[in-house]
Formats: C-alpha cells, structure tokens, sequence
C-alpha cells in the first residue's frame, strides 16, 4: 500500500467515525487505543467465527441445498520488510528491505501482515434423532463440503527504525 492509500484508508476511517458522532481527535485515540490494548491478534480473535448465510432464492427447491460458510481468524504474523525486484529468471527475487532503501526510493518501510483464515463451506439438514437418547425430537447436522486454511497476506504495516521487525534491530551505531 503506497502513501495515498494508506491516506485514503485513513480518511475513510475518520469519516465513518464522524458518521458515528466522533470527532476527529477521538477517532485516532480510539483506535490507537485499540492497537495498544488489545494488540493486533487480540482484535482478530474478537471476530470470533463469521457465518455467512444463503439468500432466499425461491426459484431453488427442496431442503439442504443452501450453502453455508464460516470464516475463521487464526494467528496473525508480521514479517521483516522484504522487496520484490522481479530481475530473476523466474521472476521472484526478494530481497531484504533496508531503512535507507525506504529513504531513498520514497517508500514506506513496511513489512507484509497476514493472518491464518479457516474457511468452510456447508450444509444444514435438519436430522430426526432417538428423543429418549438424546432428549430432542429433531436437530441440525453440518455436513462440509469444502475446507481450507492458509495464509491471507492482508496489507502492509509501518515498520518503525531499530524496533523489532526491523533489520537495523540490535546493529550497532558506527
């Protein structure tokens, strides 16, 4: 993300929340607080499980055939800054992403953020059961039909000079 997304996303954000009744000043301290207290992994694991429901469809018939999903946040991790150059032979070069490299081609040093996403597609069916077993006439099943896990980059995050994430971490002055 270069400078004018970074700063349109921002503008974003503090128009939504002066559409909430927050002032601009309020806005950032809200959400630095945010960051600060909870952590990015902490905000994360707060979505909890989404589940996205089907639309009503009445050209579709019977039972079962709508389709469920659920998205799931995992760890999220954050990763040293790092550079595409594209000038290898099968095109995918990456090279370490030094403080001066930022300074002097006017770029942002930031490193890519992702977060581990468990995604699952479903089906409901409402399924008779042994009422003296289980103390319920009837109850829902999920039978999955698609699962997957991976890593989902989810945007750039600003590095900041000698801290963790930074190459420059523990290098001595000269």
């Amino acid at each position: 993300m270069d400078g004018d997304d970074l700063e349109m996303e921002k503008a974003r954000l503090l128009s939504l929340a002066l559409d909430f009744g927050f002032d601009e000043e309020s806005a950032k301290k809200c959400l630095n607080r945010l960051v600060n207290l909870y952590g990015i992994q902490r905000v994360f694991y707060s979505f909890g499980e989404i589940t996205v429901e089907p639309g009503y469809d009445p050209s579709r018939r019977g039972e079962g055939d709508w389709r469920y999903a659920s998205v799931k946040f995992g760890k999220v991790t954050l990763e040293r800054p790092r550079v595409w150059t594209g000038e290898s032979s099968d095109g995918k070069e990456v090279l370490n992403f030094l403080p001066r490299h930022a300074r002097l081609q006017n770029m942002m040093y930031s490193s890519r953020m992702k977060v581990q996403v468990h995604f699952q597609v479903y089906i409901q069916k409402l399924v008779r059961s042994d009422k003296f077993k289980t103390g319920k006439d009837k109850y829902v099943e999920k039978n999955v039909i698609y699962e997957d896990n991976r890593d989902i980059l989810i945007g750039r995050i600003p590095v900041m000079v000698r801290s963790e994430l930074c190459w420059m971490n523990g290098v001595e002055k000269r």
